[in-house]
C-alpha cells in the first residue's frame, strides 16, 4: 500500500537525495522542489507539479524566479532578510540560502504562479542537500501544512525536529564510515561531548522556551563553527556531540574543542533576556581512546566528568580508553 511521506520541514541539512529518497519524495502529498544553488528547478515531485498544472519536465531546468516566483516576492524577501540579518542579501538565488547559511531555519509564505498564472499561497521549509562529502550540492523546499495525522505518514527524517541537526543514527553511520576511512588512511578523528552549564536549572528558572532558544543558537554556533565535512547532533539534557574527521595529530581536536567553547560563550538574546552561557568539552580521540562511537563517547564523557569537577573548559580524556561492551 502506497503511503504519504513526511518530509520534515525542521531539517536544516539532507544528504543527496538516493534512489529510495526519491521514491519516497514521489509519494509525498504536497509540493517539494529540488533546486541547483543558482535556484533552478532540479526536479519536482508529480503533487506539486500537479498543483501548480504543471508538468515535471516542463518545470525542469527553469529559474524558480521568473518561472514560479515573481521578482518583486524575491526583492520583498531579500529586503527582510537584510533587516533580520544585518547584512545586504541580494534579490536572487541567495533568498534561498541566506538563512540556512548561518545555521537558521528557512521557513516562509510565497505566492507560486501557478501555469494558467493565479497565485497559490505556500509556506514552504528549505533545507540544503549535501554529498557524501557534505559538501552542499543544492536545495530542497518542501511545502510545510498543519500536523500531519498520526496514522498517515511514513516520516522521513534523520534529524532533531528542534535543532536541525543529524540525529544520533545519522552520527553512529558516518562515525562507522570515519573510523574505517581514518584506519586505511592512518589520520584520526576526534570526539566532543559539549555540556551547556546548568542548563536544567536556566529551564527550570527561566521556562522551557528560554531553553529552546538556547539550544538552536548553539546548534546553530556549532553548525557554523564545524567544517561541512564534520558533524554535531543533540543530546539529551542540554548535550551536545561532534565528530572530527580527517585529524592528524589529538591536538588538533583539542584546539577545535577550545574555539567551540569560545563561540558558545557569546551572548544569546531569546528575546526575554541575554543570556551568558557556558559550556565545558570533553574530548576523546580515535584511535588513542578507543575505536569505536560508543568507546569515544565514554571516554569524552570522562573527559566532561573531570572538566565539571575541575571547573575546566575543555579536558582530553586519559590515555587509557574505556572497554566497550
Amino acid at each position: 500500500m502506497n503511503r504519504p511521506t513526511v518530509i520534515d520541514p525542521q531539517s536544516l541539512t539532507w544528504l543527496e537525495l538516493g534512489e529510495a529518497q526519491r521514491l519516497l519524495i514521489d509519494q509525498f502529498p504536497r509540493l517539494a522542489l529540488g533546486l541547483d544553488l543558482d535556484g533552478r528547478i532540479q526536479w519536482v515531485n508529480p503533487a506539486g507539479a500537479e498543483a501548480l498544472g504543471y508538468e515535471r519536465a516542463e518545470l525542469r531546468g527553469q529559474a524558480l524566479i521568473g518561472s514560479l516566483l515573481a521578482r518583486e516576492e524575491v526583492e520583498a524577501r531579500a529586503a527582510m532578510l537584510g533587516n533580520e540579518l544585518r547584512t545586504r542579501i541580494p534579490a536572487d538565488a541567495r533568498v534561498f540560502s541566506a538563512r540556512l547559511q548561518r545555521g537558521l531555519a528557512d521557513e516562509y509564505g510565497w505566492l507560486l504562479r501557478t501555469k494558467g498564472g493565479e497565485a497559490r499561497s505556500v509556506t514552504l521549509s528549505l533545507g540544503t542537500l549535501r554529498d557524501a562529502n557534505g559538501v552542499v550540492t543544492g536545495l530542497i523546499a518542501v511545502e510545510q501544512s498543519g500536523p500531519a495525522r498520526a496514522d498517515a505518514p511514513v516520516p522521513m527524517t534523520h534529524h532533531d525536529s528542534l535543532t536541525g541537526l543529524p540525529s544520533r543514527a545519522v552520527l553512529q553511520d558516518r562515525a562507522e564510515m570515519a573510523i574505517q576511512r581514518a584506519a586505511r588512511a592512518g589520520t584520526q578523528l576526534g570526539v566532543l561531548l559539549i555540556e551547556l552549564d546548568n542548563f536544567a536549572a536556566l529551564c527550570e528558572s527561566q521556562g522551557q522556551t528560554v531553553g529552546d532558544d538556547l539550544l538552536r543558537a548553539t546548534a546553530g554556533r556549532l553548525h557554523f563553527e564545524l567544517r561541512k565535512t564534520d558533524s554535531a547532533v543533540r543530546l539529551d539534557n542540554g548535550q551536545f556531540a561532534a565528530l572530527l574527521i580527517d585529524l592528524h595529530h589529538e591536538g588538533e581536536a583539542e584546539m577545535v574543542a577550545r574555539k567551540i567553547a569560545a563561540a558558545l560563550a557569546g551572548p544569546v538574546n531569546t528575546g526575554i533576556e541575554v543570556l551568558r552561557p557556558r559550556c565545558r568539552v570533553g574530548v576523546a580521540v580515535y584511535p588513542q581512546h578507543g575505536d569505536q562511537l560508543l568507546t569515544l563517547l565514554q571516554a569524552a564523557e570522562q573527559a566532561l566528568t573531570t572538566a565539571r569537577q575541575a571547573e575546566a573548559e575543555v579536558v582530553m580524556a586519559a590515555t587509557s580508553a574505556p572497554t566497550s561492551t
